[in-house]
C-alpha cells in the first residue's frame, strides 16, 4: 500500500497532478481494509491524490492525460459471433464428434464392400446342429443400403448443430438488445468544476464525484463520499439478493450495482476494464471453461464411447480366432473357374462344421481348408467383422443425447426469458426455475 497522506493544506499543492496509480486503487478497492484507507488520510485525501476536489470535482483540463492513465469507462464487446461460428463449436461436442466418425467409418465400408461386391461367407453351423439358413444371392447384385443408417446419424448431428447455432445466436441478440438500452439509458450526474451536469456514463473519468439516487446504476467503481441512508442491490456481482448499506464506515460503491434506497456524492476510483462490472464483461468476452453440465456430458459421451470400443475390440477378437480355426477345418469348394478371382465356397454341401466329404467330391468339387484353397478374398471377411465392430459402437452412443439436452436447453431458456431472465450460456442453465 503507498504510503502517501493528502491533508486538508495541501489540497491546491495537489490538485491536478494524479499522483495515485491505478495499482494503489486496485487494492484499496480489494481489500475493502477501511484502516489502510483511514492511513491515507480517507476518502478526501484520495481525491486530492487523484487531483480531484471533495466538493468541487475536477477542476483541470487534463482530461487526456487522465484517460491515458486511467483508462476510459467504456468496455469494448467483442462482435457476436456468426451463425456457422456458433454451428462449429456445437459440432466440437465430443458426443457428436463420435458419431461422425463411427458414422463416416460405416458408410465409407459398406460402399466399399457393395462395390467390390464381395459377397457372403456361408454361414457357421450351430454347435447343437439343426437346419441352417444359407444366404440368399440377389441377382440384381449387392444390396447397396447399408450406408443409410450412419446418413441418418449425420443428419442427427447437423440437425443439433443447426438447433444449438439457432438458440445461441437468439440469445445473443437479445443480449445485445438489452445492453444497447442499458447503454442509451446511461445519462449519469457529475459535479466538475463546483457545477453539477450530465453527461453519458462513457464519459466518465477517474476523480469525478458522481451524484446518485434511488434506482440509478453505478456507472463505476468509487468510495462513498457523503449521502444519506445509502443502500445497494448487489445481487449482480454477488448474487445475495440483501440490501447493503453505504456509508462513510463502508464507503466500497461497485459498478453494476443499483441504488435501491437514499442518495449519494462518491468518488471515482475506477473505470472500463479496471471497474468490477468491466472485469466480469471482460470475462464473458474471453475464452471459457466448460460448464457442470458440459463437463458431465463430455465424461458420459467418453464413457459410452470407451465401453463400446471395449466391447466392439472384443466382439472383433472373437470373429477373428474363430474365422481362424475354421479355416482350418476342411470344406467344399466348387472347381476353380477363370472368370472368378478366388475359390468360392460350396455352402449347401460344405462349409467349416458340416461334414459332407462324400457328396462334395461326387460333384467333383474340391474338400480342403481355406488354407490350402487360399486366395485373398477371403479378407473380406475381416471388413465384415469390422463393420460389426463400428455398428456395435454407433449404437452404444446415444445419437439423440445431443438432440435431447439441446432441445431441452432451448426451452429453459425461452422460458426464463419471459421472466426477462437470461443466461450467458445455454450449457450454463441446468434448472428451471426463478429466484426471487
Amino acid at each position: 500500500m503507498l504510503g502517501l497522506r493528502f491533508d486538508d493544506d495541501l489540497q491546491e499543492a495537489v490538485m491536478g497532478t494524479m499522483v495515485l496509480s491505478n495499482e494503489v486503487l486496485e487494492e484499496i478497492m480489494t481489500d475493502r481494509d477501511k484502516a489502510k484507507l483511514d492511513e491515507l488520510g480517507g476518502v478526501q485525501s484520495i481525491a486530492r491524490g487523484l487531483g480531484s476536489s471533495p466538493k468541487r470535482g475536477l477542476t483541470g483540463n487534463d482530461s487526456i492525460q487522465r484517460k491515458q492513465k486511467y483508462g476510459v469507462n467504456l468496455v469494448d464487446r467483442a462482435p457476436s459471433p456468426s451463425f456457422w461460428e456458433l454451428f462449429w463449436d456445437a459440432m466440437q461436442d465430443t458426443t457428436v464428434i463420435i458419431l461422425l466418425v463411427a458414422a463416416g467409418i460405416s458408410i465409407a465400408l459398406s460402399f466399399i464392400v457393395c462395390e467390390a461386391d464381395l459377397g457372403a461367407s456361408c454361414p457357421r453351423k450351430p454347435l447343437w446342429g439343426g437346419p441352417v439358413k444359407l444366404p440368399q444371392h440377389d441377382e440384381e447384385g449387392a444390396d447397396c443400403s447399408g450406408w443409410l443408417d450412419g446418413a441418418c446419424i449425420i443428419m442427427a448431428c447437423l440437425l443439433v448443430g443447426v438447433i444449438t447455432a439457432w438458440n445461441e445466436q437468439a440469445k445473443e441478440l437479445q443480449f445485445r438488445g438489452l445492453q444497447k438500452q442499458q447503454d442509451e439509458c446511461a445519462l449519469v450526474t457529475v459535479k466538475r468544476n463546483g457545477e453539477v451536469v450530465s453527461c453519458q456514463a462513457e464519459e466518465i473519468m477517474v476523480g469525478d464525484l458522481v451524484q446518485l439516487d434511488t434506482g440509478a446504476r453505478v456507472p463505476a467503481d468509487g468510495l462513498f463520499l457523503k449521502g444519506n441512508e445509502l443502500k445497494l442491490d448487489e445481487s449482480s456481482m454477488t448474487g445475495e439478493t440483501e440490501e447493503v448499506t453505504k456509508s462513510e464506515d463502508f464507503p466500497y460503491l461497485c459498478s453494476g450495482t443499483t441504488v435501491t434506497n437514499g442518495d449519494c456524492t462518491y468518488l471515482v476510483t475506477a473505470v472500463g476494464y479496471r471497474s468490477e462490472w468491466g472485469k466480469i464483461l471482460s470475462e464473458l468476452a474471453s475464452e471459457r471453461d466448460e460448464t457442470p453440465l458440459q463437463e458431465k456430458l463430455t465424461i458420459l459421451a467418453e464413457d459410452i464411447g470407451k465401453a463400446g470400443t471395449v466391447v466392439a475390440t472384443l466382439c472383433f477378437v472373437a470373429q477373428f480366432i474363430i474365422w481362424l480355426i475354421d479355416m482350418g477345418r476342411e470344406t467344399c469348394f466348387f472347381p476353380p473357374q477363370s472368370n472368378f478371382s478366388g475359390p468360392v465356397e460350396d455352402c449347401a454341401l460344405g462349409y467349416p462344421g458340416l461334414n459332407d466329404r462324400g457328396a462334395c467330391l461326387k460333384k467333383g468339387h474340391l474338400w480342403k481348408t481355406t488354407y490350402q484353397n487360399w486366395s485373398w478374398m477371403k479378407l473380406k471377411d475381416l471388413v465384415s467383422f469390422f463393420i460389426d465392430s463400428v455398428t456395435i459402437i454407433v449404437v452404444a452412443v446415444p445419437e439423440g443425447l445431443p438432440l435431447a439436452v439441446t432441445i431441452a436447453l432451448a426451452y429453459s431458456v425461452k422460458k426464463n426469458a419471459k421472466g426477462q431472465e437470461f443466461g450467458t450460456r445455454n450449457g450454463s442453465v441446468r434448472n428451471n426455475g426463478r429466484l426471487y
